[in-house]
């Protein structure tokens, strides 16, 4: 969806609104080339733009220290693993729902 919002404008005259559209994918590192170069060029002479995506950038960065990651019991992996390995006919009885 975001991407068909970003195609409906006209970057080559970039301002605040055009900017934060691209902000999330930015930073994200998605845009394309020109929609980059746009991009930092609005920042270069917006002061309020850039601090926003340095703090946007500051935001991704503390989320993705923080984010924890947990390992799976290696009893649930072996349970995973024996269960895909069951021919669907062989388990269709014990469906909850149907």
């Amino acid at each position: 969806m975001l991407i068909n919002k970003i195609n409906t404008y006209n970057f080559f005259n970039m301002n605040c609104k055009k900017a934060r559209v691209l902000m999330s994918a930015a930073v994200d590192s998605e845009l394309n080339l020109k929609e980059e170069q746009d991009f930092l060029a609005h920042l270069s002479e917006c002061k309020e733009c850039h601090e926003e995506f340095r703090e946007a950038k500051k935001t991704k960065m503390i989320i993705k220290e923080r984010i924890v990651q947990f390992k799976a019991p290696q009893s649930l992996v072996n349970s995973n693993m024996q269960l895909t390995s069951i021919p669907a006919t062989e388990h269709e009885d014990t469906l909850l729902f149907e």
